[in-house]
């Protein structure tokens, strides 16, 4: 070897040295960044000598796996916490409970039929009639509210997977042209892979890795999102619910993703979160309070006491049909919101309490159950306490079986939904843990480590010492000859 080519090796080899050094510096300086991934300088021989190539250490198959937890523990967050709000709004565990409530009712009737003469033992009656009404119909209202939020929510979802879809073509573009002129874009990828893991958040998705680092994004049914342009992703909120409004579909690309004509709807992802609670957890509660609100109808309804067959008609209980009773075992949309007690038992607008008692209530003399007027009458009142427990039918679309006493009704409704809750609340602690685990793992074969990196320094400093060896020797021999030249 001649001292030329000894001081070219030795300076090529302390470039590659300062090259591996600031690469493990920027490693460094992304230890604890969940969105850095490490970068591995490696010393590769070529027919020009030696060179560091420096790559991404991607795990593409953990990337993957993080990001359908990611997107399962936003949808499961998002259920989570409107499981939280509709508890609230039923009040599932307190004294306003529909099982809470309908046991005071229950209670006063018994009080009741045991001193018939006593009005204000009547007047309970009517007062825990009023404030199961209430409770019924402020929920659903509560109901109908929640409903728009997460309308709502799903509209700003929307707007935030545009945003970032747009965002991701700025970069990949840049990350595209970059490879092809062979420029470093190793910190671009690192902004698109976060981004991209912002928009699996917000949807599921499935990222699909092509020539020259250019990606596709598709929702995780199968839709486009991305391919070198960002595809519409469309949603028009509602605004305002009332008890027959059927939000907006979701649109991707044109086709339907949400609703009974999306082909591959999405399932993952706060957006499916949101039109989930929308569609189908609020529905199913709004659906439960109105056939609960129909049973009590039914349940307290007076009945023609000649034989002759009239139809029933609302009794304690009264909605915007009345008096009209609602067919049974058949749901009735919306009757919660105008469930109310029957105006004539209504003591406090000058109603009168009795009629409770001898029956009558809508004035026809058909219907009166006490004919002879005696003030010790209990025989209607047993039947109205014995009615709560009395089997009927119940619409089986709500999910509660199609037979059975109010008083099991609202069991199963509470327990039901309690049922639920836990499901959901047990659902987010095992994504919440699967999503940590592989967040862990990613971090750990891609992420940097400060032990790791200090090592790698040690050993490109003691090779960096022996090329400055090598160096300031031939330097030295360089001087002899001249030296000895001179």
């Amino acid at each position: 070897m001649t001292l030329t080519s000894a001081i070219r090796t030795a300076t090529n080899a302390l470039a590659n040295s300062s090259r591996q050094v600031a690469t493990i510096s920027q490693n460094i300086s992304g230890v604890g960044n969940s969105d850095y991934v490490r970068r591995d300088a490696q010393v590769v021989s070529t027919s020009y000598g030696q060179t560091v190539y420096v790559n991404r250490q991607v795990d593409q198959t953990l990337s993957e796996a993080l990001g359908v937890a990611n997107s399962g523990k936003a949808y499961q967050q998002v259920l989570n916490n409107y499981f939280g709000q509709l508890a609230n709004v039923l009040d599932t565990d307190g004294d306003q409970s529909p099982s809470a409530l309908l046991g005071s009712l229950g209670d006063a009737i018994d009080l009741a039929a045991a001193n018939p003469s006593n009005a204000v033992a009547l007047e309970s009656v009517a007062e825990r009639a009023r404030d199961i009404a209430q409770a019924i119909s402020s929920a659903y209202s509560q109901i109908l509210a929640l409903k728009q939020d997460a309308d709502k929510a799903a509209g700003g979802s929307v707007d935030q997977i545009n945003d970032l879809l747009a965002s991701i073509r700025e970069i990949n573009d840049q990350i595209v042209q970059g490879t092809k002129v062979g420029r470093d874009v190793l910190d671009a990828m690192d902004q698109r892979d976060a981004l991209v893991s912002k928009l699996s958040q917000e949807i599921g998705i499935s990222v699909v890795a092509r020539a020259d680092n250019d990606i596709a994004i598709y929702t995780s049914s199968g839709l486009t999102l991305f391919d070198k342009i960002p595809r519409s992703v469309e949603f028009v909120e509602t605004g305002v619910f009332d008890a027959t409004t059927a939000g907006n579909a979701l649109y991707i690309d044109g086709v339907p993703a949400t609703g009974p004509d999306a082909v591959l709807p999405i399932t993952d992802g706060k957006l499916a979160g949101y039109i989930q609670a929308r569609d189908e957890l609020f529905t199913g509660q709004q659906n439960r309070l109105d056939e609960l609100a129909r049973g009590l109808v039914e349940t307290f309804a007076e009945h023609d006491q000649t034989g002759g067959g009239k139809p029933d008609l609302a009794g304690l209980f009264t909605w915007s049909g009345g008096p009209s009773v609602p067919a049974s075992g058949t749901l009735e949309t919306g009757i919660a919101l105008s469930l109310k007690l029957n105006p004539a038992l209504d003591f406090s607008a000058g109603g009168d309490i009795t009629l409770l008692r001898d029956g009558g209530i809508n004035g026809d003399a058909d219907y009166v159950s006490n004919t002879t007027g005696a003030i010790s009458f209990s025989d209607r009142l047993l039947d109205l306490g014995a009615g709560i427990s009395q089997s009927r039918s119940f619409d089986l679309s709500v999910g509660l079986g199609s037979t059975g006493g109010l008083d099991s009704f609202v069991d199963s409704f509470v327990g039901a939904f309690e049922q639920a809750r836990s499901d959901a609340s047990n659902k987010l602690a095992y994504q919440t843990e699967l999503q940590a685990r592989l967040q862990e793992s990613l971090q750990s074969e891609t992420g940097a480590n400060l032990d790791y990196e200090m090592s790698k320094l040690l050993e490109v400093q003691k090779a960096y010492q022996a090329s400055a060896k090598m160096i300031a020797a031939v330097d030295e021999l360089f001087d002899t000859l001249l030296k000895a030249v001179g």
